[in-house]
């Protein structure tokens, strides 16, 4: 069992081959709830250049394209086949120019300064080896009075479906760890929202360049 816990860790982490692409797909629908919740409290206006750290599949991607018009979305993944199954989903935006994918680590996020006037994240701050690096690097691409969203699970509810053995690390309770860590890196107007949808409990803390 443990060996089964630290395997779909390190998938969810950084999907790989068949099993990641459907780790993707679950990951997906599981996940609903907190995509359409965190993408809510971003606000998305019209025009506004967007970046999805973790982007899965893509489809949230391809959403935001289709209902806001136009803006520009940016998608940055660890994952090669996540990077690959969200290329092929968003290959006619891509050609439009409204959609760049690229793979990458979060602590050397490949665009450049203030381009992004929002830029969100669900459920990969766990992974996370230096989230002042992070939040700092994810600082430098925001414009000035942009808005960030992280959004991830409660640490009772991670706690019991991640191994021990496995590179995670688990925020809460209150969400209390990372608004110190947005105070930390010079971020503002944080504010912390929860959630519960069914059996996921969530948090959402926002916060501006």
């Amino acid at each position: 069992m443990g060996f089964i816990k630290t395997y779909l860790a390190s998938q969810s982490r950084r999907p790989k081959g068949i099993i990641g692409k459907l780790m993707g797909i679950l990951m997906f629908k599981i996940n609903a709830p907190m995509n359409e919740t965190t993408i809510q409290l971003l606000g998305i206006d019209e025009g506004d250049y967007v970046l999805e750290i973790g982007f899965g599949n893509g489809k949230y991607i391809a959403e935001i394209i289709q209902k806001v018009k136009g803006t520009h979305v940016h998608g940055l993944d660890f994952s090669d086949a996540m990077v690959q199954t969200a290329t092929k989903l968003n290959k006619a935006f891509i050609e439009q120019g409204r959609v760049h994918i690229e793979q990458g680590d979060i602590e050397k996020i490949p665009f450049g300064d203030v381009l992004f006037d929002k830029i969100f994240t669900v459920n990969t701050i766990y992974f996370w080896s230096d989230p002042i690096l992070a939040l700092r690097e994810i600082k430098r691409v925001l414009k000035p009075g942009g808005r960030l969203v992280i959004t991830f699970r409660s640490k009772a509810i991670m706690s019991q479906r991640t191994s021990g053995e496995y590179d995670f690390s688990l925020y809460t309770p209150e969400a209390e760890e990372v608004e110190n860590l947005l105070k930390e890196t010079g971020y503002s107007s944080i504010s912390i929202h929860h959630f519960r949808d069914k059996s996921i409990e969530y948090y959402c803390v926002a916060a501006e360049h």
